[in-house]
């Protein structure tokens, strides 16, 4: 499997569910290939988690931007790039960017908060 490509259990990005919980399960995917892996990002940077122990529990960041920033880093096709920027305008773009630049850009909370210091807690 070349560095990449998305784990065999995984279908074509085009196959793939657009929805939420599509979004979620993809971003664990790409989470583990090892363009990601090789990054030293921990699974709680991004999930808090579960109950059980599992380390994929609920996200702590906007989902569509997560996956944004995970295609990016993996060379693939970003299935909610079309969304996000629908929604708001110049952010896929802006995530995507950074990553060709090196950067890991901040990313907003789950419940639709902000990490960029605005005002909401």
């Amino acid at each position: 499997m070349s560095e990449h490509s998305l784990p065999p259990s995984s279908s074509t990005p085009e196959q793939q569910d657009a929805s939420l919980a599509g979004i979620e399960a993809r971003c664990v995917a790409l989470y583990q290939l090892p363009s990601l892996q090789g990054k030293g990002w921990l699974p709680n940077l991004f999930w808090r988690r579960a109950a059980d122990g599992d380390l994929f529990g609920s996200l702590r960041v906007d989902p569509w931007e997560l996956e944004v920033l995970f295609a990016a880093v993996a060379g693939v096709p970003s299935l909610a790039r079309p969304i996000l920027e629908a929604q708001r305008p110049g952010r896929a773009a802006f995530i995507a960017r950074s990553i060709a630049h090196g950067e890991l850009p901040y990313l907003r909370y789950a419940d639709g908060g902000s990490t960029d210091g605005g005002s909401t807690p």
